[in-house]
């Protein structure tokens, strides 16, 4: 039995009848006194007086108790708005004046007191901006610019999402680094498996010293969420895309080809985001020309949605034109915002 676990049982034992609150009674014998404020991704998220807000994994709980109304959404999708969890000789149900108990296993909840659109009303705009600025004055002068951005419109059906980046770099007043990228996403999510999904993107891409002045990326694919949770959170999707590409001084060309995107995220280390994203195209009438581009990074959340992150993004061109790099390295202490 942990400590937090002990000192629970303590508050217990000396609050006693006096003070009216939400139980949880674990399977090892212990009783959690404080208040459910959510379940979501395999954990209940429970407040407690002198030690906040604690996750407790769903699988180590016996019962449940409220002496408020909450809204529960089940596994197999049914919906108890403002309903009383209350445990019995019988076992734990939901139940509100005047209706007959509705008995349950503690692993047939999926969601205590969910967001709106978690119960299909509406959407959830998430999203994340985040800025890097450097500036050297004297033996050498230089200056570094780096914005990024994330947006995304969710609903248990589709999803919206934009992206974009802008990189600026100058070295003793010359500009040796320009470029930005604009990516839109849709996806549509199955309505027999919500973790598998199906979308098309368009992308607009500009390089001016990789002498790439603009390459368009437009093309269906089809995806799924492995894992959705804060511990971790892991996604991929493959497709075929359609490449045009336009250059200042060699040959414009396109072609088709496949792509593939690999997402995750971890917070298993405390106070501390885990991130790596990949995405690839190959040129099927080229396949030493592929595009594959990592990121990498460690994100530290402040307070109110302020972030810092530090991050390695390396970008390949297997096609990259003559006197090009085929690799391209970049590393950032980036400042920035989430919502």
């Amino acid at each position: 039995m942990t400590r937090d676990y002990m000192s629970l049982l303590l508050v217990a034992a000396l609050t006693g009848g006096s003070v009216q609150a939400d139980e949880l009674k674990m399977k090892n014998g212990s009783l959690l006194v404080g208040e459910v404020v959510s379940s979501e991704g395999g954990y209940f998220v429970f407040k407690t007086p002198f030690a906040g807000e604690i996750k407790i994994a769903t699988e180590n709980v016996l019962e449940v108790r409220t002496v408020n109304p909450v809204t529960l959404k089940m596994a197999d999708g049914t919906i108890y708005r403002n309903k009383l969890i209350v445990s019995s000789e019988h076992g734990t149900a939901v139940r509100s004046e005047g209706e007959a108990p509705v008995y349950f296993k503690t692993s047939d909840v999926d969601l205590v007191n969910p967001e709106l659109w978690l119960l299909g009303e509406g959407y959830k705009w998430f999203g994340q901006v985040n800025a890097a600025l450097s500036m050297e004055r004297g033996n050498t002068d230089s200056d570094e610019y780096d914005l990024d951005f994330t947006s995304s419109w969710r609903s248990l059906d589709d999803r919206y999402i934009l992206k974009g980046m802008y990189e600026r770099d100058a070295s003793s007043g010359v500009r040796d680094k320009n470029q930005w990228r604009i990516r839109g996403k849709y996806d549509r999510f199955s309505g027999q498996d919500t973790n598998n999904y199906f979308g098309g993107q368009l992308v607009f891409y500009q390089d001016e010293f990789a002498d790439l002045k603009l390459r368009t990326t437009v093309g269906p694919y089809i995806g799924r969420n492995f894992f959705e949770s804060s511990r971790l959170s892991l996604s991929g999707e493959v497709g075929a895309v359609y490449v045009d590409e336009n250059f200042d001084i060699a040959e414009d060309s396109d072609f088709l080809g496949g792509n593939w995107e690999v997402s995750m995220t971890s917070d298993i280390i405390p106070k501390t985001e885990f991130y790596a994203t990949q995405i690839g195209i190959i040129n099927f009438d080229q396949i030493d020309g592929v595009l594959v581009d990592t990121v990498i990074g460690l994100r530290f959340p402040l307070i109110a949605g302020l972030q810092t992150a530090f991050e390695i993004k390396l970008e390949y061109d297997g096609g990259a034109v003559d006197e090009v790099d085929e690799l391209d390295q970049t590393y950032n202490l980036k400042f920035g915002y989430t919502w």
